[in-house]
Formats: C-alpha cells, structure tokens, sequence
C-alpha cells in the first residue's frame, strides 16, 4: 500500500526538479499500486494541476467502482479541472442518491456548472434539491441565497438571507453587506441599513451601499460619515461625489457640498450632472452669476441636457435678460430642440414686445402644453391682446376640462370669468 512518506518523497522529487524522474515513478505506482493507492495517485495528481492525468487514473476506476460515489465525484472535479464540463456534468447527474452527502456534493457541482453555462434556473432547481436533502446546512443556504442574489430574485434570497443568523454559518463569511443588498432592491431600507452596519467587510461597494441607503431614507448624517470614509478608501470613486453633495446640502452644511462638488469636477471634469448640481448650490447662495458659469458649462459638455437648459433659461428669464434667453436658445438649437425651449422663446418675445414672433411660438406648441394652466394663462393673455377673444376662450375652456387640481381649475374660471365680464 502506499504510504504518506513515498508521496511526500515524490511532491519532493518535482520541488527539486526532478518532473520526469517524479511521474515517472507515479506512473509505476499506479500500474502496480491497489485501487487505493491509485486513488492517492489521482488526488496528487490534482493537486499539482495534472488534471488529465487524474482523469486517465480515475476514469478507469469510475468503470470499476461504477457505484461509487466519491469515485464519481472525484473523476467529475478532474474533468472540471480539465475543462470538459459536459463529461463532469454526465458523471455528476449518476451520482447515487442514497450517499446523502456525496449527493448534495454532486448537487452543488452541477449548481456551479449550470449557472457558469447561464442556466439560472436550472441551478436553483438543483441547490433547491441539495437544500431539501439537508435543509439545515448553513452553506446551502448561504449559496442559494447568493444564487437567487445574483440572478434579480430578491424576493426569494431575502428570507434565506434572514435565517443565517440562526444557523451555524463559519465566522470569515460576511453575508450581511450581500443581505443589506437584497433588502434595498426590495425596498426594505431601514432593515438594509441595520445590516450595513453589521457587515464587518469594508471593500468600496459595500461603504457606497451603505452610505446610499441611509441617504435614500433621509439618515444624512449617517450617510456623509459613509461617504467620507468611501473618499478616503478612494478619493478616484467619483460616483460618490453627487450623493454626498446632495447629502451635505440636505443637512444645509452648504458651503462643504460646494466644496465636495468641486473636488468631483475636479476627478470627472466631463461630467455635465456635477456642474449643474453645483449651479443649485451657488442659486441657492444668491450667486447668480456663478450658476450661470456652471450650467453654460454644463451645457458646453451636453447640449442635450434638459435640466441644464430649463435651470439656465429660469435663471436668465428671471434675471430679466430675454436677449440672452434668445442667445441661448439659438445656440442650443443647433443640438436640440424642445417644446420647453420654445416656450421659453416666446415668453421672451412677449417680453420684448416681438408680438408676432410670441404668437407664432406659442400656437407651435400649443397642443403640448394644453394641460398646463400657466401655458394657458400666459397664451391667453397674449391673444387678448392680440384681439384674439374668441380663442383664447376656446383654449382655457379646453384646458379647463382637462384639469384636475382645484385651485387650477378656480385660476381658469376666474380668468374666463374675467374675459365674460369684458364681453
């Protein structure tokens, strides 16, 4: 029988370089060896990644021993280990089923197997078979937990997730980041947050998750502690740059979210969202002037953005500069249009006294905006003035019936009151 000292002294014939010397002792214990040692032979084998050379050992005995399990098992990982997965699989379905635990061995395989082929589904069946076998292993729950993570099934991992805790799961294995996970993409915020803070793995994603949650349930404090140890992890993680500004600012610390932005534009410089967001910071500072800068910058990187163009047209019009909202929207026309840019258009040209113009604008985009009380106001007015009565009837009455808000619907009755009285 072979001995443990004859295969030490083999692993160090191939640490001395002696290969050829090595297998082809190997090779003779394995012809004249027992069907044990031949098994010791194979296991070596995998271990130095001879995998095809475990394959030939084991394959022969898996002819012999057709009923045995870990004969079967290990045959199947050498062909994994090989690379021919459709051989594991063929030898894995066989396993008996009356060796519990080579059985859910094998269900576990095949899990992996599957789910490496994009078969989720079929995956799940067999980890479902291993668990109805031994409903009780901690790893098997863990694992299909993991498996229906993995693949969107929130629903189902959540409650395999919440039984850890009650089985007896090794210590190194830190499911609670993967569980607090699973119960915000079910939306079950505050007990994802209890779980962030017991999860004792601390890697970039799980510090981003964590200060995410608490500041999608308003915990900013909580939230700008996360962000700040995720900055120091890695200042380069630039997607936390929005969310802790947005969490500085809701805590009204104002002129650090400036700053925080800032330190964003400065690591993504072409990321046109950042300066619009630090627009509303300088707004919401009086500085006027700066939030211009920032969204024609951010305009400048997307002339597309809708947000950028609705925030920097308000600001202008407010101003009372309706040369530059024209500017402006020239400009941007040369990218893209929208009924909102339009109707910023004609305001200016109401305001301007360019009549004609406004009239022409607001007809344009009179059936977009047909349910907006303000747009009817404004176009009524105009058309008034422009002796248009009839019309504008016509169009507050239409908006009338489409509106439900209460207090809209009194602002239209007492503009087409206002118009009756006229009459």
């Amino acid at each position: 029988m072979l001995d443990e000292s004859e295969l030490n002294h083999i692993v160090e014939m191939l640490e001395a370089g002696e290969t050829e010397h090595a297998l082809h002792h190997l090779e003779s214990l394995d012809k004249e060896g027992s069907d044990e040692d031949r098994l010791a032979i194979a296991d070596l084998y995998l271990e130095l990644g001879l995998a095809d050379r475990a394959v030939n050992v084991l394959a022969a005995l898996y002819v012999d021993y057709a009923g045995n399990p870990h004969v079967a098992l290990s045959l199947a990982e050498a062909y994994l280990d090989s690379d021919r997965e459709e051989e594991a699989i063929a030898v894995l379905e066989k396993v008996d089923t009356k060796d519990r635990e080579a059985h859910v061995r094998s269900l576990v395989l095949l899990a992996d197997l599957y789910q490496s082929q994009g078969l989720d589904e079929v995956a799940v069946i067999k980890l479902l078979e291993a668990l109805e076998t031994n409903p009780d292993e901690p790893l098997l729950v863990y694992g299909l937990a993991e498996l229906y993570a993995s693949i969107g099934s929130f629903e189902q991992a959540v409650p395999l997730y919440a039984r850890l805790p009650h089985l007896a799961l090794p210590e190194e294995i830190d499911y609670q980041a993967d569980y607090a996970e699973a119960l915000t993409m079910i939306g079950s915020f505050e007990e994802a947050l209890v779980e962030f803070e017991k999860s004792t793995g601390r890697n970039l994603n799980t510090v981003f998750g964590h200060a995410m949650t608490a500041h999608r349930i308003g915990r900013d404090e909580v939230a700008v502690k996360q962000f700040e140890e995720l900055r120091t992890m890695d200042p380069d993680f630039t997607s936390l740059y929005l969310p802790y500004t947005e969490a500085l600012e809701a805590l009204g610390r104002i002129d650090e979210a400036l700053e925080m932005i800032g330190q964003g534009i400065e690591r993504d410089d072409y990321n046109d969202e950042l300066r619009t967001v630090k627009a509303k910071l300088f707004l919401r500072q009086g500085a006027t002037d700066e939030a211009v800068t920032e969204l024609r910058e951010a305009l400048a990187l997307n002339p597309e953005s809708l947000e950028a163009t609705e925030l920097l047209l308000s600001v202008l019009f407010e101003a009372g500069d309706m040369d530059a909202v024209i500017e402006t929207i020239d400009a941007l026309e040369d990218h893209s249009t929208s009924p909102l840019m339009t109707w910023y258009k004609a305001k200016a040209a109401y305001e301007l006294e360019a009549y004609e113009e406004a009239v022409a604008l607001y007809e344009s985009i009179e059936d977009v905006y047909k349910e907006d009380v303000s747009f009817a106001t404004e176009w009524a007015t105009l058309l008034v003035e422009e002796g248009q009565r009839d019309k504008a009837k016509r169009m507050l009455e239409q908006t009338l019936a489409l509106t439900v808000d209460v207090d809209d619907r009194q602002a239209l009755e007492e503009r087409l009151d206002s118009l009756a009285d006229r009459d």
